[in-house]
């Protein structure tokens, strides 16, 4: 029995290693001869490497300029710590995930960069297979390669679900705190950033007594 289960987590484990290589190596191919994947019209995105377009984009656009203060580094520390030293992905973060699901046999979750979150929103459902997060991986990768960091989150607070059918943050600014974006306070972006996870679990008058916690 201990030999059965021996080779049956060895079996896990080569498995696992085996979809992590095989990642690095499509990503790294990716890395080393890039090509232009996404084509920017006036209201989408097209991933072209599938020929899929995105949702439309806002027309409400918000610059981050017109963002409070620290308003970046704040969404940044709390959705995605490592945004600016990865490339799109965490492989750290894939592989536990990755681990999660087949040794416990969950459904794939976790493992989400914002430039993964910005993905999803903008070109895949949210269905959670292993499938969806490759597709999602190199979509990811191509955002952050042709966006760029300050593209990435600029793009990220225009179009993210904000809960209520809301999305982007000049709609959820004037639904939870009657402002358009440039006149909120920090601590209010702040309680916008808190839902994020769970964005309809929170009415409007929870957000606002968030926003007084900060």
């Amino acid at each position: 029995m201990q030999d059965a289960d021996h080779y049956f987590h060895r079996w896990i484990s080569t498995g696992v290693r085996s979809v992590l290589v095989l990642c690095c190596i499509v990503l790294v191919y990716q890395q080393t001869f890039p090509e232009k994947r996404i084509l920017f019209q006036e209201n989408k995105l097209i991933y072209l490497p599938e020929n899929l377009e995105s949702v439309p984009l806002e027309r409400d656009w918000v610059r981050l300029d017109e963002l409070p203060p620290g308003s970046l580094e704040y969404l940044v520390e709390v959705e995605d710590s490592r945004f600016y030293r990865h490339q799109g992905y965490s492989l750290a973060d894939i592989q536990s995930a990755i681990g999660q699901t087949i040794l416990l046999f969950r459904k794939l979750r976790g493992a989400s960069t914002i430039d993964q979150q910005l993905a999803r929103t903008l070109f895949l459902s949210r269905d959670k297979t292993l499938t969806r997060k490759l597709r999602e991986i190199r979509i990811a990768q191509s955002l952050d390669e042709e966006l760029g960091k300050k593209g990435v989150l600029e793009y990220y607070i225009n179009l993210v679900y904000w809960g209520r059918g809301l999305n982007g943050i000049y709609k959820s600014a004037n639904y939870y705190f009657g402002k358009s974006p440039g006149d909120l306070e920090l601590k209010e972006f702040k309680a916008l950033v808190q839902i994020l996870k769970k964005p309809d679990a929170y009415s409007r008058n929870e957000v606002r007594s968030l926003a007084e916690q900060y």
